[in-house]
């Protein structure tokens, strides 16, 4: 197994619910044999409910065809007040929504 480590800051603008938001993410490693990259969030509305929050892709091979991948999303996640603050449901929905978004801009691209 090789496994890297990097840390980057990464600044990511999306639109959530209509509204810009920023979010300043860590990417804190990379495994290219295993496909996996993580992110931890820095900065941004996320940190005024979760206390830490660690994003994982990973690819796996699909078996559509060569470069037919499958991406699973995890979310590490401690909240602030578990009485006041949901799950992060609407994070990974973001993050199916992007996932789909690159897709569609990759097979436009061939």
């Amino acid at each position: 197994m090789v496994e890297e480590e990097v840390n980057v800051d990464v600044e990511i603008k999306s639109p959530a619910n209509g509204e810009a938001r920023l979010s300043k993410d860590r990417i804190e490693a990379i495994d290219f044999e295993k496909k996996v990259i993580q992110w931890r969030v820095l900065e941004g509305p996320l940190k005024t409910q979760y206390n830490s929050i660690l994003k994982t892709m990973k690819l796996s091979p699909n078996q559509g065809g060569p470069g037919s991948m499958v991406v699973n999303w995890n979310v590490k996640y401690e909240r602030i007040d578990h009485e006041k603050v949901a799950h992060p449901e609407r994070l990974l929905q973001f993050l199916v929504e992007v996932t789909k978004e690159v897709d569609g801009y990759l097979l436009s691209e061939e």
